[in-house]
């Protein structure tokens, strides 16, 4: 997460996030579902800008015409949830320019959510620690808490309980994201899932990762999810069919994002990926980047 000071306030650039690696362990008593996730951030960011509004209300404005604007977005929860911990009659305007696409996996709102507790501790002055905002995140909803451990995190539980992992010693990753011009609903697909009886180890994949060893990281890419977004939404086969016929000599491994609809390939290299991008974006199953994790 990328903080800028503006004129009048900050400027909060907030990362997308990949699952690497996402297992279901089990469905809790609360009715969500029990995970083990090894998730990363990437450079593509929504951008929020915060001021301070001395009126003591709390204001949303965005470039997307298809995104509430009130306390159902995420933004709005999280300065409100802020605001009502620290008991005081604080307010905000806050400016929501959108680039991670919605229902595709990664964890915009999320990431939009962490934005603005990091944004408003610091234009209220409010100086709380990492692990106030944290407490405060995993109230707001599974994946916010692991934007304030970026770049790279275990997550379990529900998605609130976050291990950090420390990546700033590592080469950058390099990945091609492909975005399908189609949503998923993530309470449809835990909906369908079936929790496995042998739930897969995270372990190998961590273990690649901290390593640095790309090949053997994209050997252990996994996503529970996929086959059952796959049955809602067949057009998902297609692009894994597509990541398919790319091959090793390009990628070493690929896979979807969180529920979807969003896929990824891990690439070999920088000049790998762009060639994968090139190739994949002849193919017309969607919108291509390439990008890096943000480390």
């Amino acid at each position: 997460m990328i903080v800028e000071p503006t004129e009048l306030g900050l400027r909060v650039r907030a990362p997308a996030k990949l699952n690497l690696f996402l297992e279901v362990l089990g469905r809790r008593p609360d009715g969500y579902h029990e995970i083990e996730s090894l998730m990363v951030t990437v450079d593509l960011y929504d951008i929020l800008t915060i001021q301070n509004d001395p009126s003591g209300q709390i204001h949303l404005v965005c470039d997307d015409p298809a995104l509430p604007t009130d306390e159902s977005n995420l933004v709005v929860k999280a300065a409100q949830r802020l605001r009502a911990r620290v008991n005081l009659p604080l307010g905000a305007s806050i400016d929501l320019r959108k680039s991670i696409p919605a229902q595709a996996g990664l964890a915009g709102g999320s990431s939009d959510a962490a934005a603005t507790l990091v944004g408003l501790n610091l234009v209220w002055n409010l100086q709380l620690p990492t692990e106030t905002l944290a407490s405060i995140a995993g109230e707001i909803g599974s994946d916010v808490a692991f934007f304030l451990h970026a770049p790279a995190a275990i997550c379990r539980g529900r998605g609130e309980i976050v291990e950090p992992i420390d990546l700033s010693l590592l080469p950058p990753l390099q990945f091609v994201l492909v975005c399908p011009p189609l949503g998923v609903s993530t309470a449809d697909v835990y909906r369908r899932l079936v929790v496995p009886a042998r739930p897969r180890s995270i372990g190998p994949i961590v273990d690649a990762l901290t390593r640095g060893d790309s090949s053997a990281l994209g050997s252990e890419i996994f996503n529970r999810l996929q086959p059952v977004a796959e049955s809602l939404e067949p057009d998902l086969i297609r692009v894994r069919e597509e990541w398919e016929t790319l091959g090793p000599s390009l990628l070493d491994g690929y896979a979807m994002s969180g529920s979807g609809s969003a896929s990824f390939g891990l690439a070999r290299t920088r000049d790998a990926a762009w060639n994968a991008a090139e190739r994949f974006g002849a193919s017309g199953l969607g919108t291509v980047r390439v990008v890096a994790c943000s480390n």
